[in-house]
């Protein structure tokens, strides 16, 4: 997981820009008013409940920051999604209402 009190996965939905940026999106647990375009309940060795993509959550990572969380045992590095379900997020993220325009800007810049 990424800053935040509880552990979350979050996707890396992009390799990282040329300002070392890349966006990236994080699991929660699924409860009603979520956004639900994007329901998991596998597909990853960490998913083990009916999960959402919390679009609303997407946002934008520096490297180095994610090295030193890495480095400072503040995140770790889990096992990768397969491209299957890494395509699903990033088209659920163009279409949902709740993601940050910006976020879906970026992402349509960034995936031909």
């Amino acid at each position: 997981g990424l800053p935040g009190t509880k552990e979350h996965l979050w996707f890396v939905l992009t390799d990282p820009d040329s300002e070392k940026k890349f966006l990236a999106v994080n699991l929660t647990s699924f409860e009603l008013f979520k956004d639900g375009i994007v329901v998991l309940t596998s597909g990853h060795p960490f998913i083990s409940k009916k999960s959402v993509i919390q679009y609303s959550d997407a946002r934008l990572f520096v490297v180095s920051e994610l090295e030193w969380m890495i480095g400072a045992s503040r995140a770790q590095q889990r096992e990768p999604c397969s491209p299957e379900l890494l395509k699903t997020i990033q088209e659920g993220l163009v279409t949902s209402e709740y993601a940050p325009q910006e976020m879906q800007e970026y992402l349509q810049r960034r995936i031909p």
